[in-house]
């Protein structure tokens, strides 16, 4: 007897899902004829619409796709600051065609805002170049303590931190295409037009050349003391160096002038601008689910709305005649 009822009770159960299925097809099945009826009776509605629409979007997607330039700059002279404050308030000024006709800038809506952010290098950061041994030992002691009490990567990116990096990424968003000497080249122009800085670089150009042609006028020198210096000593070269400690300071001495020289003659060649543009690559497409697509999207979202309409208005007039008919009853 339990046996029989067990199976009375599952028969009901697969009858119930078997109904509960039969009615989910059964409402696709409506959905998708009431579709078809929608259709039949807004064919034009909706042809105009996907045709106006697939248009429009082709447009956009032309005229209006955001794409991205991207300029590795450097900033001398200590202008990282400066360089950070400036973008702020071009961004600020995006719109106001009064202020970047007056500092030379585009005034059409190309730009779309900037962001700059430092190149993370921390090799040259702690082993500068142009510092000499001791200054970089400093340097590195000093990173060292910090990063052991905490985040390396937190501390890098730290405001306080990331301005001490001469190498800075500068982001120029825009809207369509752009062109270095129409769009890009005013930006990088303005940057450099400081007064301030215009005479840090006048200055620090006059005595990097003092720098270079002292240690050119040193090296000289010391050329002539290592060639003298064999005739009187009766030895070779090789002996010379090996007995005499003078000498061989003095040869370390001459590499350390050529480290630095080198790095001098880079450092005049940076310092023809504050902010030193070094690379770029123009127009990189700044992709996103819409870039390219609005030719599909914004006819759908269209078509979407006119449904959502008919359907409001079909609810609204059920309403109206469900209550006539009650006033009237």
């Amino acid at each position: 007897m339990a046996n029989q009822t067990n199976s009375e009770n599952q028969d009901i159960y697969l009858s119930d899902v078997s109904n509960k299925v039969k009615g989910y097809f059964s409402r696709v099945n409506d959905s998708f004829f009431d579709g078809i009826l929608f259709l039949k009776k807004n064919i034009i509605a909706v042809a105009i619409i996907l045709i106006l629409g697939a248009g429009y979007g082709y447009y956009k997607d032309v005229t209006e796709t955001n794409y991205e330039t991207k300029v590795f700059v450097m900033s001398n002279f200590g202008s990282a600051d400066y360089l950070n404050l400036q973008v702020d308030n071009l961004n600020s000024k995006i719109n106001d065609k009064t202020f970047k006709k007056a500092n030379g800038v585009n005034t059409s809506n190309n730009i779309v805002n900037l962001k700059v952010e430092p190149v993370l290098d921390i090799f040259n950061f702690i082993n500068d170049p142009s510092k000499d041994t001791e200054f970089n030992d400093r340097s590195y002691e000093i990173f060292r303590l910090i990063s052991n009490n905490g985040d390396m990567k937190k501390i890098m990116k730290d405001e306080v931190t990331s301005k001490n990096f001469k190498m800075h990424l500068l982001t120029i968003r825009t809207r369509g295409f752009v062109t270095e000497d129409k769009d890009i080249k005013p930006i990088i122009d303005y940057l450099n037009s400081n007064p301030y800085f215009k005479t840090i670089q006048k200055e620090s150009i006059k005595n990097l050349d003092i720098k270079i042609a002292v240690n050119d006028t040193t090296l000289k020198q010391i050329d002539e003391i290592l060639k003298k210096f064999p005739e009187g000593s009766g030895k070779s070269t090789g002996l010379v160096l090996n007995d005499h400690s003078d000498i061989n300071e003095i040869i370390k001495e001459k590499n350390a002038i050529i480290r630095e020289q080198a790095v001098n003659r880079i450092d005049k060649v940076n310092y023809t601008k504050i902010i030193n543009d070094s690379s770029m690559s123009l127009n990189l497409s700044d992709e996103s689910i819409i870039t390219g697509n609005l030719k599909y999207i914004i006819p759908f979202s269209l078509l979407l709305v006119l449904i959502a309409l008919v359907k409001f208005i079909r609810y609204y007039k059920k309403q109206v005649n469900k209550r006539k008919i009650i006033i009237t009853e």
